[in-house]
C-alpha cells in the first residue's frame, strides 16, 4: 500500500511537471517564444528605439521581446519576409525597395507592416555663415552624396533636390559612405552641405565644431514641390519645423518628415500581430516616454495611407476593432498587396 501510495505521488508529479513545461502563458497562444526585433547596429538610432520599444512590450506581452542588431536594412528584411526574424525596425523606402524586390534589395515580398512606430525629420544642412539660404543656392557646390552604405539618405537627398527641379548634375557631389560621413566632411570644410535628421547627436556636435554653427536648409512644399519629392521617394511628406526648437533651425522652416514601421513577418500567426498591435496601442504613453523619438508615436499614426508596404491581416483585424481602420485603407492594402513581387 505504501509503495503504492509512494508511486502515485511520482506518476502525478510526473504528470504536472510534463503540463508546466508544455504550458504557455494566457494569451500566448499561436505566438513564437519571443519576438526578435531586427535593428541596425548598436548606437544607431534604430537600435536604441528598437530596445526601447522592446523593454515596453516585454513588460506588458504574454512572450518576451528582444532587439537583435545587425548590419543593416538589407540583411534584416530578407531575414524577416523568410519567417526567420518576426519583427524589425525599418524605414518606409528601404521596406518599399524589398517588398518590391528593386535593387539593392534582396526581395522580401513577406514583409508586412504591423505598426508606423516614429517620424523622422530631415533636411539640408550648411555653415551657418555661407551664403548658401536655399537648395537653389547649391549649384556648382560641393554636396556629400552616394552613400553607398546608407540608401536611404541617397534618396532623402535626390528627392529634396528634386522638390526644386534639380539633381546630382547641378552641384559637385563628393562621396561618402553613410550621413555621419558626410556630416564630419562639412565640419572638416570638404563639402558644403551635407544631409542629416534634425535632432542627431552629429548635428550637435556639427553646430559645436563649425564657427558660428550650422543651418537647415527648407525642402520646397509647394505642390509641385512635394510632387516631385514623392515621386523619388515614395512616403515623404512635409513637417514644419519651428525656429529655434532643434539645432540648427534658425528660422520657421518645412523640412522633408517620412516614418520608420514596425515591420512584421507574414509568417507570424495573425493572434500574435494582433496581440502586439493591441498591447502597442494600450502602451502609447509608455512607447513614447521610453525615447525621445517615439515622442511622434501615437495611437492615431499606427494606421496611414502614405504607407508603403501591406499590413499584416493580424494587424488590421486590431485596427478594426480599434476603428482606425477603414474603407480607404482597405483600397490601399488591396493596391500595395499587388504591388509586391512574386
Amino acid at each position: 500500500m505504501r509503495q503504492t501510495l509512494w508511486g502515485l505521488i511520482a506518476s502525478t508529479a510526473v504528470a504536472l511537471a510534463m503540463v508546466m513545461a508544455t504550458a504557455v502563458p494566457a494569451g500566448a497562444q499561436d505566438m513564437p517564444r519571443s519576438f526578435g526585433v531586427g535593428t541596425n547596429p548598436q548606437g544607431s538610432l534604430f537600435y536604441a528605439a528598437g530596445s526601447a520599444t522592446a523593454k515596453v512590450l516585454t513588460d506588458k506581452m504574454p512572450v518576451p521581446v528582444r532587439v537583435q542588431p545587425y548590419s543593416g536594412t538589407t540583411i534584416i528584411l530578407p531575414l524577416i519576409s523568410s519567417g526567420e526574424l518576426e519583427l524589425g525596425v525599418n524605414n518606409t523606402n528601404d521596406s518599399r525597395l524589398a517588398y518590391r524586390g528593386l535593387d539593392p534589395f534582396v526581395p522580401a515580398p513577406a514583409i508586412r507592416l504591423a505598426s508606423v512606430l516614429f517620424q523622422l525629420r530631415v533636411a539640408i544642412m550648411v555653415d551657418a555663415n555661407s551664403d548658401i539660404d536655399s537648395v537653389t543656392d547649391l549649384k556648382g557646390k560641393r554636396v556629400a552624396g552616394e552613400y553607398n552604405a546608407h540608401l536611404a539618405v541617397w534618396y532623402n537627398a535626390t528627392s529634396i533636390m528634386a522638390s526644386y527641379g534639380m539633381d546630382w548634375d547641378d552641384v559637385e557631389m563628393v562621396p561618402t559612405a553613410n550621413v555621419v560621413t558626410g556630416a564630419q566632411l562639412l565640419i572638416e570644410d570638404k563639402v558644403d552641405a551635407a544631409l542629416f535628421a534634425l535632432g542627431a547627436g552629429k548635428v550637435k556636435e556639427a553646430n559645436a565644431s563649425i564657427p558660428g554653427g550650422i543651418k537647415f536648409l527648407p525642402i520646397n512644399d509647394t505642390p509641385d514641390g512635394i510632387k516631385r519629392m514623392q515621386e523619388v521617394m515614395p512616403g515623404t511628406y512635409a513637417i514644419n519645423v519651428p525656429e529655434g526648437s532643434t539645432t540648427g533651425v534658425r528660422e520657421d522652416i518645412v523640412a522633408q518628415g517620412y516614418d520608420v514601421f514596425l515591420n512584421a513577418s507574414k509568417h507570424l500567426s495573425d493572434n500574435a500581430v494582433y496581440t502586439l498591435v493591441k498591447t502597442m496601442y494600450d502602451a502609447e504613453e509608455e512607447i513614447q516616454g521610453a525615447f525621445p523619438p517615439l515622442r511622434s508615436f501615437s495611437r492615431d499614426s499606427m494606421v496611414k495611407t502614405n504607407v508603403t508596404v501591406p499590413y499584416h491581416p493580424g494587424a488590421i483585424k486590431a485596427y478594426e476593432e480599434l476603428g482606425l481602420w477603414s474603407g480607404e485603407m482597405d483600397a490601399l492594402q488591396k493596391k500595395l498587396l499587388s504591388e509586391g513581387m512574386k
